[in-house]
């Protein structure tokens, strides 16, 4: 659950850093390897990404389709703070369909890499209540697309990631079972990540 609240934390700093300022000290990666270091927008969008190489610098507005991923570095402006790849993930519970590249949320970085996103319902023009999910996917490389394996609302949290994460993690029959049997639920999303990440590293042929 500590893992969680963690990326709960980090999506927070995103929204307030959206409120708070146009823009982040970030590094961007382009899909043919080259990097660039400077100003990046936080307010990102699916088409293209406002970019300054400086303060006070005109802003470049770079296509998304072009960039792999952003970071957003912490003060020393070398580690991440947050991080974001330009992906495409299968749509709907039959998970059949695949979505246009969108920005994604890196949650825990390997073989099988995990992502999260969230998505905010807002009621009626009569009624101002929202609701908050998050939606977790995983891919690893060479996949077409990422896939769901579990959503997080207000009940009911593990029913995708029981279904569906013992789908994905199939090659490894014992991290499979520990998921079934509830061994693993919904809160320990990083911990079976990095389970899966050291057998696939173990087992490289």
């Amino acid at each position: 659950m500590r893992h969680l609240l963690s990326v709960l934390f980090l999506l927070v700093f995103s929204i307030v850093a959206n409120a708070a300022e146009k823009y982040g000290y970030g590094k961007l990666t382009f899909t043919d390897g080259t990097s660039r270091v400077g100003l990046v927008e936080t307010a990102l969008d699916n088409d293209y990404v406002r970019f300054k190489s400086a303060e006070g610098a005109e802003p470049e507005k770079i296509p998304s389709e072009k960039l792999k991923g952003i970071a957003y570095l912490k003060d020393d402006k070398k580690t991440p703070l947050v991080e974001y790849d330009y992906i495409k993930v299968y749509l709907g519970w039959g998970q059949k369909r695949i979505s246009d590249y969108a920005w994604f949320q890196v949650v825990e970085r390997g073989i099988a890499t995990l992502y999260v996103r969230s998505t905010t319902m807002r009621g009626s023009i009569y009624n101002t209540t929202t609701a908050g999910f998050l939606d977790y996917f995983v891919i690893r490389d060479g996949e077409p697309a990422a896939k769901m394996i579990a959503n997080v609302s207000s009940f009911n949290n593990n029913q995708t990631f029981r279904a569906k994460a013992p789908l994905y993690f199939s090659d490894y029959p014992e991290l499979a079972e520990k998921i079934k049997s509830k061994e693993y639920t919904w809160k320990d999303l990083i911990p079976v990540v990095r389970e899966y990440n050291k057998w696939a590293e173990a087992n490289k042929k």
